[in-house]
């Protein structure tokens, strides 16, 4: 998280938004919950979480801490974009 592509979406909050939106509806789906599921489990609203992942808004520390619980993950795990995978064309 110390890296310096977390310091691009730092001074961005509607980056930051889908950064941690994203990260909600990776781990979530991971986990191979509904956002209704994630939502009562962590104490939020339903539509709370979908504007969450849609990266409407930015959750406060304590819903980071809730939702990172949830999902048993740690909180920094939200903040952090997915790794970029490359795919390379093999000839033949």
């Amino acid at each position: 998280m110390g890296d310096r592509s977390s310091a691009r979406w730092a001074a961005d909050p509607k980056s930051f938004a889908a950064v941690v939106g994203d990260a909600v509806r990776r781990h979530r789906q991971a986990a191979g919950w509904t956002q209704v599921q994630l939502a009562e489990a962590s104490g939020l609203s339903p539509n709370y979480v979908a504007r969450l992942e849609r990266g409407e808004l930015g959750p406060s520390l304590f819903v980071a801490h809730q939702l990172a619980r949830t999902l048993g993950i740690v909180v920094g795990d939200l903040f952090e974009a997915p790794q970029r995978t490359t795919r390379r064309r093999i000839a033949g």
